[in-house]
C-alpha cells in the first residue's frame, strides 16, 4: 500500500543517458499509457497544479502519463521477424490474463522523480513477469535489458532536474489533497521509445489485449 511505501531523503538528476541509449536512438518497449483516463488525470492535475512553482522538478505532460512494464531492446537491433515473433508470443501469454483496475492515490517521492504508486503493485508485476518472459522466449534472457533496481510500478507527476534534499518536495505532496483515482487496463501497448527529452515519448507500433 502506499501508505507503507517511505519518501525517498534525497533526489538525484533523472535526465541521463542510460547505456546503450543515444540522441536518435529508439528502443522497443511495452507501456501502459493513461493518457485516455479521466480521473487519473485529474489526480495528476491536481498534484501538479501544486508543483507548479517547486523549483528541480520537471512536470510530466499528461499524454505521457504511463507505466513502462518492459523495454525490449533497441530498434536498430530487434528485426521485423522477431519483432513478429515477440507479438505473437506476448498475445498469447496476455490472453492468460484478465483486464485488472489499478488505484492512485497518494503521490511518493522516490530518487529521481515524484510519482502516484499503482495498487495492487503485485498487479504490476504479476504483468511485468508475463510480459518478460514472453520476450525471453523469444529473444533469450541474454537479450533483454537487465531488469532496473528500481522497477516501474508507478506514474510519473514530475522528473528530478537537480539533486539534493527532498524535503520541500515531500512537504508540498503531503499538504495536497486528493481524491484517489482507478485505472481499467485492457490492453498492453508497445511502443518504439525514445529518451531524447525530459521525459520517455514514444510512436505506437501495436496494442495487444488482456484476456482474448
Amino acid at each position: 500500500m502506499t501508505a507503507d511505501m517511505p519518501h525517498a531523503d534525497q533526489v538525484r538528476n533523472h535526465a541521463r543517458w542510460r547505456p546503450g541509449w543515444h540522441a536518435g536512438r529508439t528502443s522497443y518497449a511495452w507501456l501502459l499509457p493513461f493518457s485516455d483516463q479521466p480521473g487519473l488525470r485529474t489526480l495528476v492535475n491536481n498534484y501538479q497544479y501544486a508543483l507548479r512553482e517547486l523549483p528541480g522538478f520537471d512536470l510530466v505532460p499528461l499524454e505521457w502519463m504511463h507505466i513502462l512494464v518492459q523495454e525490449v531492446g533497441f530498434t536498430d537491433e530487434i528485426d521485423d521477424a522477431a519483432l513478429d515473433s515477440l507479438v505473437a508470443e506476448t498475445r498469447s501469454r496476455l490472453a492468460q490474463i484478465a483486464p485488472f483496475t489499478l488505484v492512485f492515490q497518494r503521490a511518493l517521492v522516490q530518487p529521481e522523480s515524484l510519482s502516484l504508486p499503482a495498487e495492487p503493485q503485485t498487479t504490476v508485476t504479476e504483468l511485468r513477469s508475463a510480459v518478460r518472459g514472453g520476450a525471453a522466449a523469444v529473444l533469450g534472457e541474454g537479450g533483454l535489458p537487465p531488469v532496473p533496481e528500481d522497477v516501474d510500478r508507478h506514474v510519473s507527476l514530475a522528473h528530478s532536474t537537480t539533486e539534493g534534499p527532498a524535503i520541500f518536495a515531500v512537504a508540498t505532496l503531503s499538504a495536497t489533497e486528493v481524491d484517489p483515482a482507478t485505472a481499467k487496463v485492457g490492453a498492453l501497448s508497445l511502443v518504439e521509445l525514445n529518451r531524447d527529452h525530459s521525459c520517455p515519448e514514444w510512436r505506437p507500433v501495436t496494442q495487444v489485449p488482456l484476456g482474448a
